[in-house]
């Protein structure tokens, strides 16, 4: 696992020392973010992501740690050799409860502090093609997504549970829509930026093509849910075309996490009221300047207990948060 920070190897044990003796008043703790490399695009993101959460507060001081992904960021949170950092949540119930390849490791105090992008698997087909529902996909010829990526395998695994079988034509993107506007195939599965904006191919794709997307059923969604395979999304009619009414798609859902012991509370209200009242800050910064609503997002798609600073953010606030995402250390 590859890990550097923004400075050198001693100045990140000095901070990770003073984090530790920062006891007297008015000192700042320091936070280490573990984020992504330095390449990715979402780097920069959470670096000035920092920087907004710094000018919150006058009581810590967040610091950002380059690391390979997500897979890396969680596990340093999990080992307790970062107070924060970033994760696909669909891991985290694992690694909390020690269940799955973290048996009896779980660490019961991991607490979610926002959901910043969802990402869902648009399931799009022709129109007139006969098939209207997830069950109709039986002997289709159904591309599951990019060629070796996620999408494709998180597909054919969710399919498989449900005992559908399409006819599955694996190919890159490109090739699948190629396939798609020759006919070749009649419908494809496509990882969207976002749950309330169209996915571009699909958008280039419906200004020719007469196309529709299609939704699980509440049922699958519940089975899937609970299968561990994916999270599902509700998309808001009218997102993409032919669609008057909402649909359930499969995906994931990536922000960032702490512990309950490693921040305290007033730290995650500010980082609270830092991402969630960042207006015009978090269009400038996020990727692509389109951002969902992070904080309708954290409160629908978190797959485990917000941390208590923020749970008191959003009931100042006057947002109901559901009773499951409450942690037992809240006293609100």
């Amino acid at each position: 696992m590859k890990i550097r920070t923004t400075g050198t190897r001693a100045a990140l044990m000095g901070a990770a020392l003073a984090f530790a003796g920062a006891t007297g008043v008015g000192a700042q703790q320091q936070v280490g973010f573990a984020t992504t490399a330095s390449a990715s695009g979402w780097y920069s993101f959470y670096a000035s992501l920092a920087q907004m959460m710094n000018a919150e507060s006058d009581v810590m001081n967040v610091s950002v740690i380059e690391t390979g992904g997500a897979a890396d960021s969680q596990m340093m949170v999990h080992a307790n050799q970062a107070e924060m950092g970033i994760a696909n949540f669909l891991a985290l119930p694992a690694m909390r409860d020690g269940t799955a390849e973290y048996e009896g490791r779980g660490n019961e105090a991991m607490r979610a502090i926002a959901v910043l992008s969802a990402t869902p698997n648009m399931l799009t087909v022709h129109t007139g093609s006969g098939i209207e529902a997830i069950a109709d996909l039986d002997g289709r010829r159904i591309n599951p997504g990019g060629l070796g990526t996620a999408t494709e395998a998180v597909t054919m695994a969710i399919l498989d549970m449900l005992e559908i079988t399409p006819d599955w034509q694996q190919a890159g993107m490109s090739d699948a829509a190629d396939f798609f506007r020759d006919r070749r195939i009649d419908g494809f599965f496509k990882t969207s930026g976002a749950i309330d904006q169209p996915d571009s191919l699909i958008e280039e794709l419906q200004a020719t093509i007469d196309l529709q997307v299609v939704s699980f059923t509440p049922e699958q969604a519940e089975m899937i849910e609970q299968s561990g395979l994916a999270l599902t999304f509700e998309v808001p009619a009218d997102v993409y075309a032919n669609q008057p009414e909402p649909v359930i798609a499969k995906g994931l859902a990536y922000g960032f996490f702490s512990r309950s012991d490693a921040i305290t509370e007033q730290m995650a209200y500010d980082m609270a009221t830092a991402v969630f009242e960042a207006g015009d800050g978090m269009t400038a910064i996020y990727p692509g300047g389109n951002p969902p609503d992070v904080l309708a997002l954290t409160l629908s798609s978190s797959t485990i207990p917000l941390h208590a600073g923020v749970v008191r953010y959003f009931v100042e606030n006057g947002h109901e948060v559901p009773e499951h995402l409450i942690p037992d250390e809240y006293e609100g």
